[in-house]
């Protein structure tokens, strides 16, 4: 009988120890395919952030003059970071423990990916803070029109676009000062992420149902104004005014739409990727693993939710492209010096 229990545990030793193995396999593959994609995101992000900041800096048409253009700028700079800095470092280090490199080189990128570490904590912080900035604009644009060029000036938005970052770049180098490790991280992951997310996510709804109540009243508007012309007789010449003004309105109206809804997009894809993570991060820093195989799956699961803040640091750009037609006219302008219609932008 002694045997068979002996048998039976010498048994399910091999079989937790197989499974480690493949476990640990599919971390070091995970790690191998990070390394990857990192490295193919990292000039994309360089070279779309380039752009966009180029654009927005020498803008050429004039599109870009509103105080909501910090924003934009320190969202930028954040994503330009993250593919010149933290992206390489971090694909230097996951190759080199994949290809067990040599010591001296594992240092190296050791301490490179500790770097970068830091520079993403700072960065990617600040990009969520300036999408929510970029929201609370948005929705103080849509609820409270009258007050928004009170409250949304270039006093007000560059010093917070300063601050913002001068706090993160604080806080991130107390992961280097001796401060605990999982403190810090807990602290991060719960006073930044979780509560920025939060507060975004909610931000967002309170915004879109704010849009609703905004659109419904302008067709309401709409009309009346097209019964009330309607029923008088203008002369040719206060009736021609009367129509550039009213393209010039809508033409206004269209471009701050495009603005709101490239933030909408903005946010959305913040949210999808951090949320993710957000619930992935708690489950390292506090849930106990009941072996090592359960945690290199948490370890596991923690590599492909980074990637999906590192594809967010990447896709930003393209949504101002995809979604202004301000920046692709500027952007238009400085690669080939056509000329297009001016507008009054964002």
């Amino acid at each position: 009988m002694s045997g068979e229990t002996s048998s039976l545990a010498s048994s399910n030793q091999t079989i937790n120890q197989s499974g480690t193995f493949i476990v640990n396999l599919v971390y070091s593959r995970t790690e191998l395919a990070s390394g990857c994609t990192l490295a193919i995101l990292s000039p994309i992000t360089v070279t779309t952030n380039v752009l966009l900041l180029t654009a927005i800096f020498k803008d050429p048409l004039k599109y870009f003059k509103k105080p909501t253009r910090y924003f934009v700028l320190g969202l930028s700079g954040a994503d330009l970071l993250c593919g010149l800095f933290v992206e390489p470092f971090f694909a230097l280090y996951y190759f080199g423990r994949f290809f067990r490199a040599s010591g001296e080189f594992q240092a190296i990128s050791r301490t490179l990916f500790l770097i970068g570490s830091v520079i993403s904590t700072a960065s990617l912080n600040a990009s969520f803070v300036m999408v929510l900035m970029l929201s609370a604009a948005q929705f103080i644009a849509i609820e409270y029109p009258y007050r928004y060029k009170t409250w949304i000036k270039k006093k007000f938005v560059l010093p917070s676009v300063l601050a913002t970052w001068f706090y993160f770049i604080l806080f991130s180098l107390l992961s280097i000062l001796g401060v605990d490790r999982d403190l810090f991280f807990k602290l991060n992951l719960t006073i930044h992420a979780s509560l920025i997310s939060v507060i975004l996510a909610i931000l967002q709804i309170l915004t879109y149902k704010a849009f609703r109540v905004h659109s419904e009243h302008q067709k309401i508007k709409s009309i009346a104004s097209s019964l009330s012309r309607s029923s008088q007789i203008d002369s040719p010449q206060n009736g021609n005014g009367r129509k550039l003004l009213m393209k010039k309105s809508f033409r206004c109206r269209g471009l701050d739409r495009h603005f709101m809804v490239m933030t909408f997009y903005l946010s959305a894809i913040l949210l999808f990727s951090a949320f993710p993570h957000i619930g992935v991060f708690y489950a390292f820093l506090y849930r106990q693993p009941q072996s090592m195989s359960e945690e290199l799956k948490l370890n596991v699961l923690l590599r492909i939710t980074d990637l999906l803040l590192f594809v967010k640091v990447a896709a930003d750009a393209f949504i101002f492209a995809w979604r202004l037609p301000t920046y692709r006219k500027s952007l238009d302008f400085l690669i080939t010096g056509k000329l297009p219609q001016l507008e009054t932008g964002v």
